[in-house]
């Protein structure tokens, strides 16, 4: 064995870190060529797995069940103690898929899977924040078991946590399952009380960028199953993660290594990068001052000279200078979106005349 196979065999790693992952494929391929950012561009290019290394939280979770294969509990009587059964286990099985990955994230840690929103702003701006704005948190796995699916919440269940079969009735409990999670980071009640909020946020591994009461937004977006993370006392969490984060398993470099070889096209992206599922407060309150603003200049408008396009302009340079250009969208026209309601004037086309 030569030195070179020696220290491959040396670098060989379930994970690896960006830095690490380049300079085992640099010795492998005895080159200098591969830097952490063009494998990241080539981890975006050909939609493969990446993730980071969450701990010291929890995590809210919506789940879906996949509905179209429990049409036949519409059948059944809704007093029945069969379907009190049934349902109950349903409920016991959202459960458990709710608290299993937020209790091992608190205290074991998760790899988190990244989006391909994350990805995109990892690559141009060196950073991405993982909040309940973005609610793109869809894959996990647990640090002690990466071979398993990313998307199957049930990989953190024991098999007594899964539905099992009910021997009253020829009822098919093995068609209990969720089709596709999402997540989001928060810090509940419990947590505080059993550190204290400082210590609390202190035991997170990622950069804390804000953290806000959801007191005051108990809205439908916050899906979670489990009330005892979606209460006045919870807060939610703006995380923050940077390129030096990204980890890679070891199956996927080699699948990455295999693409390029065989000099396969990237795939091309047919999902949006910047879908928002719900409204966060930050991006709420920031609609609402736009809004607020906009009705003020338009009640000071006499004339009705302002249409709605120099609106959008007056409106962003105000949300700039209030502190709240994070949250402008990418095109400025899209303000009008915002806004609660708008003249009649200052939606007819040319210009006033003065």
């Amino acid at each position: 064995m030569s030195n070179t196979d020696i220290a491959l065999s040396f670098d060989t790693a379930e994970y690896y870190s960006l830095h690490e992952a380049c300079d085992y494929l640099n010795r492998k391929f005895e080159t200098d060529n591969i830097t952490p950012k063009k494998l990241l561009k080539r981890i975006y290019e050909f939609d493969l797995d990446a993730y980071i290394y969450g701990r010291g939280f929890y995590l809210m979770g919506s789940h879906y069940l996949d509905e179209d294969k429990l049409d036949f509990l519409d059948e059944l009587d809704k007093n029945s103690e069969d379907y009190q059964t049934y349902t109950t286990q349903i409920d016991l099985y959202l459960f458990f898929c709710d608290v299993k990955p937020s209790l091992t994230c608190k205290e074991l840690g998760v790899f988190i899977q990244l989006s391909h929103r994350m990805i995109s702003n990892l690559l141009l701006l060196g950073r991405t924040e993982i909040s309940d704005e973005w609610a793109d948190i869809e894959g996990l796995l647990p640090h002690n078991r990466l071979n398993a699916n990313p998307k199957d919440v049930e990989e953190f269940l024991l098999p007594s946590d899964r539905p099992s079969t009910y021997r009253g009735e020829d009822y098919q409990f093995d068609k209990i399952k969720v089709r596709e999670s999402s997540y989001q980071p928060i810090l509940p009640k419990e947590s505080i009380e059993e550190y204290g909020l400082e210590k609390a946020l202190s035991r997170i591994n990622m950069k804390v960028l804000d953290y806000y009461h959801l007191e005051d937004y108990q809205i439908d977006y916050y899906e979670g199953v489990n009330s005892t993370f979606n209460n006045k006392e919870t807060y939610a969490l703006n995380l923050e993660a940077t390129s030096d984060d990204v980890l890679i398993l070891h199956k996927d470099l080699e699948l990455l290594e295999s693409l390029i070889i065989e000099n396969k096209p990237a795939v091309e992206k047919t999902e949006i990068l910047f879908k928002k599922k719900g409204v966060s407060p930050r991006l709420l309150k920031a609609r609402m001052i736009a809004d607020a603003h906009a009705q003020y200049l338009w009640s000071k408008d006499h004339d009705k000279k302002i249409r709605i396009g120099e609106m959008c302009e007056l409106v962003w340079s105000y949300l700039i200078d209030t502190g709240h250009g994070e949250m402008l969208p990418e095109r400025k026209s899209t303000l009008k979106n915002w806004l609660s309601s708008i003249p009649q004037y200052a939606s007819e086309a040319g210009r006033p005349q003065s």
